[in-house]
């Protein structure tokens, strides 16, 4: 009886092990490459803004800061076209004018000359990927700078944009 026990081993053949050993190879590396794949676009999303284009030009604008509230004011306009070249949703967090954040800077202080500077909120703006804002489309972004005091034709504004990822964009113009 022992005898026989010892050569009458069955198992599996050597093929069947061979390709069932295959398929769990070709599961597994399938899995890695998927899991490795997503990692990897994680890694690879970027933002790029791209600056159109941006002018500036003479407008009347209602004054909303100070002792009087409605009075007209003579500005420069800086209309900005902007679009999202990257492949990740792109925050707008911060402007800046000549190196000052234009937010606090130029809307809550007196600028030479007396006269504060209109501020409409440029911030925050989210451009996801393709995205262009500017120009004609609601919420287009626009800086107004006092004529006068600091602000004079001919004069040059350097206008930076800074992204959630920190990431600045300058870009200067000339005031007419």
């Amino acid at each position: 009886m022992r005898r026989s026990l010892r050569h009458n081993r069955r198992g599996m053949s050597i093929v069947i092990s061979t390709i069932i050993i295959v398929a769990i190879s070709i599961t597994m590396a399938i899995a890695v490459a998927f899991w490795a794949m997503g990692i990897s676009n994680s890694f690879t999303k970027f933002e790029k803004l791209e600056i159109i284009s941006m002018y500036v030009s003479d407008t009347t604008v209602s004054y909303r800061y100070g002792p009087s509230p409605g009075q007209l004011l003579t500005c420069y306009q800086v209309t900005m076209q902007l679009k999202n070249t990257g492949t990740n949703t792109l925050t707008i967090n911060n402007v800046f004018l000549d190196g000052k954040p234009y937010n606090a800077q130029y809307s809550t202080s007196r600028v030479p000359g007396g006269q504060l500077a209109y501020q409409q909120n440029l911030i925050p703006i989210v451009l996801q990927t393709g995205q262009t804002i500017g120009q004609t489309s609601a919420g287009a972004p626009r800086l107004y700078l006092p004529v006068g005091g600091m602000w004079n034709s001919g004069d040059y504004a350097t206008i930076e944009i800074e992204t959630s990822a920190g990431r600045h964009y300058p870009y200067t113009v000339v005031l007419p």
